[in-house]
């Protein structure tokens, strides 16, 4: 799996010009984030994770982002004098959704697990 994180890494140095600079750093710090993540964690039944849903929406929306900016889908890149401010605010923007998607599964199996209990 850490191929992947870095083969995501690359990726991303790639879409943004192949030039080292504190943006790009920045953009895959939300790739070294899951990375860390990834391995600090003991997955046991990994599809009901919820580290495993949070690695998988951040690396889900970053793929997304990065996607829309490099083939300039719907005119994102290019569309607005502004739109490079989405380089400066999609990480924080990508690991709060991660961290939300990592408290929405804990809620929801406590919820399974107390509608379980009833029944």
């Amino acid at each position: 799996m850490n191929i992947v994180f870095l083969l995501l890494s690359l990726l991303t140095f790639i879409a943004m010009g192949a030039n080292a600079n504190l943006l790009v750093i920045w953009n895959i710090l939300p790739i070294a984030f899951i990375a860390v993540a990834y391995n600090k964690t003991d997955f046991k039944g990994v599809l009901k994770s919820s580290v495993f849903h949070m690695i998988l929406g951040t690396t889900l929306l970053h793929v997304f982002f990065h996607t829309v900016m490099y083939f300039d889908i719907g005119k994102a890149a290019t569309g607005s004098s502004t739109a490079a401010l989405g380089y400066i605010f999609f990480p924080i923007h990508s690991m709060l959704f991660g961290g939300l998607i990592y408290l929405l599964s804990k809620a929801i199996k406590l919820i399974w697990a107390k509608l379980i209990r009833r029944a």
